[in-house]
């Protein structure tokens, strides 16, 4: 009985092959490069906006640090512009006592809304096309209750917790309680990154 022999490939077969294992293997390099390319993009956003995240938080403690430093009694006589209205923004609140707890803009004196127009003297130095800055609210949150203490050191005028004498005639020499809210913005290419710090600070007693 004859058998017939499996014919070998022809040569115009085996290129066929070899085109259609090459095309799929240009496919599978194609894809995974647009994969990294995706990947690298990703990556380059994500810094971006990591590195304006920080800035916008930097801002922030910036603003923050700004106001505790002018709120200093030590400190206040030497304010000017947005420092001078911040410290007649303090005077007002506790004069008025009808605004103790409720957030006051330190420049206009109205309700603080987060997110307002940044004024002049309250922005930072920032790369062209990049705006940093800041808005703040502060809150009188009343006198700082004195506990655990029989007597608070210093003298007749000298101390600040003296409760028998009081300081230059205070009869509430406890210090003031605040709230101090800082919002800043840092707007870059149509996007705002925004960060919000609040720190609570005490002052002396201002005599009124």
């Amino acid at each position: 009985m004859s058998r017939s022999l499996p014919h070998p490939p022809r040569p115009g077969q085996e290129g066929g092959v070899t085109i259609l294992i090459a095309l799929m293997m240009l496919v599978l390099l194609t894809i995974a490069a647009v994969g990294m390319s995706r990947n690298s993009f990703r990556n380059i956003v994500t810094s971006g906006f990591s590195r304006q995240g920080a800035e916008a938080r930097n801002t922030a403690d910036s603003g923050l640090e700004w106001a505790v430093f002018w709120m200093s009694q030590q400190n206040a006589p030497a304010a000017t512009g947005n420092a001078q209205q911040l410290n007649s923004t303090q005077n007002l609140l506790l004069a008025n006592i009808a605004l103790s707890g409720q957030s006051t803009d330190i420049i206009t004196q109205g309700a603080y809304q987060p997110g307002g127009a940044l004024q002049a003297g309250m922005t930072l130095p920032t790369p062209a096309g990049t705006t940093a800055g800041y808005t703040l609210g502060m809150t009188r949150m009343g006198k700082m209750p004195l506990t655990n203490f029989s007597q608070a050191g210093g003298g007749t005028g000298g101390g600040l917790y003296n409760p028998g004498s009081g300081v230059q005639g205070q009869a509430s020499p406890a210090p003031d309680i605040w709230a101090v809210r800082s919002d800043a913005q840092v707007q870059q290419g149509g996007v705002t990154f925004t960060h919000g710090v609040e720190a609570w600070i005490t002052t002396p007693t201002i005599q009124q």
